[in-house]
């Protein structure tokens, strides 16, 4: 009885909760696309794979949640090397039936029985725990500010190994999600404001220097970027200018957007035609389809979603803990971000899935793989407290 006690409470039921009410909203999303879908895919049953996507990372999940995640400190080198090398051995075998070309990247092995598996995904939560520890162990044995020069060493050459192998694949969505747990890393490793506001602001200039290039110079900026990502660019900076091609889907989407209004179309009355309506673009789908009552349930679940996981964050005694849940939620709510805005044309598309909600395997099943980490650190912070009193 204890045993089973103490099985229970090492999770976070506000977690599961609002995990439920995710998953229910994704089943229903992805059921409501699947008539609007192309042909040739019409035949795939995606709700009951989802549902499936579901179950395994849930196993997974409570796997996660019963181990030591302390333990990682002293592991998280032999992951990280395992994401490098499943992120090298994409290259040598492009265009063969192990890794074929989707989606005009090579981003995914092609597995028998399991089906497609994206390195890159899990890539992103092994640089998450890397970074953790890597800085944890840094701060408790120099005195602060003492080596920052070092620690940024340490963390920006992390980062630009797997960010490198994921950008010539090329995917840029992920090599983004990337450079925000480097980013959100930073924030919170202790670095001197100085090297912050050094960082930051010549980032900031870079963004400046791109928008002149491109409204003033765009030839001269089309030297250093390759063809696709020059498309998607002037897709969103113009898109009714290139409806017909370039931003098809963009403008298609945000047609599609309007003319949910408030109460949406209902079920199977969506006259606009978007294409991935089950993945990169699940919450065109929501939207168009119970309107902006709808979307705002949506966003009203993932805010509380993410706040619940903030508050884990600053519960935590334990720095390790803390820089695994931050990284986590930067990564979460920088899709949510970009996914929603994408949808909209604030944003570029980048081919980022909405997290829980869209339809996908690889990216499902470390989504709750972290999510099953992140109660581990809330229950053990619990244990910690309790034991202090």
């Amino acid at each position: 009885m204890n045993r089973f006690k103490s099985f229970t409470q090492r999770f976070d039921y506000t977690l599961l909760f609002f995990l439920g009410c995710l998953m229910v909203i994704s089943l229903v999303a992805i059921y409501t696309a699947q008539p609007l879908l192309a042909e040739k895919i019409q035949v795939i049953n995606f709700t009951m794979k989802q549902l499936q996507w579901y179950v395994i990372g849930f196993i997974a999940m409570t796997f996660v949640v019963m181990i030591d995640y302390e333990q990682l400190k002293r592991l998280h080198w032999y992951f990280y090397g395992l994401g490098i090398m499943a992120l090298i051995g994409l290259i040598p075998l492009r265009d063969t039936p192990l890794v074929p070309e989707i989606k005009g990247a090579y981003g995914w092995y092609i597995l028998p029985v399991i089906g497609q598996v994206q390195p890159a995904e899990f890539m992103k939560f092994f640089l998450i725990i890397s970074l953790a520890a890597v800085i944890s162990e840094h701060n408790a044995r120099y005195i602060r500010h003492e080596r920052d020069g070092l620690l940024l060493f340490k963390m920006v050459g992390l980062t630009l190994l797997p960010l490198a192998l994921v950008i010539i694949q090329p995917d840029l969505g992920i090599g983004l999600i990337l450079c925000v747990i480097l980013a959100s890393s930073m924030l919170l490793s202790g670095l001197n404001w100085r090297w912050l506001l050094t960082l930051f602001g010549a980032f900031g200039l870079a963004v400046i220097t791109f928008f002149y290039l491109f409204y003033f110079q765009n030839d001269f900026l089309a030297k250093f970027f390759p063809g696709h990502a020059m498309n998607r660019i002037m897709a969103w900076l113009q898109p009714f200018e290139f409806a017909d091609d370039l931003s098809y889907q963009l403008v298609q989407s945000i047609n599609a957007i309007g003319s949910g209004q408030m109460f949406g179309v209902g079920y199977g009355k969506l006259q606009v035609s978007v294409p991935e309506l089950h993945t990169d673009f699940i919450f065109t789908t929501i939207s168009a389809h119970y309107g902006f009552i709808g979307a705002a349930v949506v966003l009203i679940v993932l805010f509380l979603f993410v706040y619940r996981m903030i508050q884990i964050a600053l519960e935590s005694a334990d720095p390790f803990g803390t820089y695994i849940v931050t990284g986590y939620v930067a990564m979460l709510t920088f899709q949510i971000f970009q996914n929603i805005g994408m949808t909209v044309g604030v944003l570029p598309i980048t081919g980022l899935p909405l997290p829980f909600v869209s339809y996908g395997g690889s990216t499902m099943i470390v989504n709750l793989i972290g999510l099953g980490l992140i109660m581990a650190i809330a229950s053990q912070s619990r244990v910690s407290m309790f034991d202090e009193d």
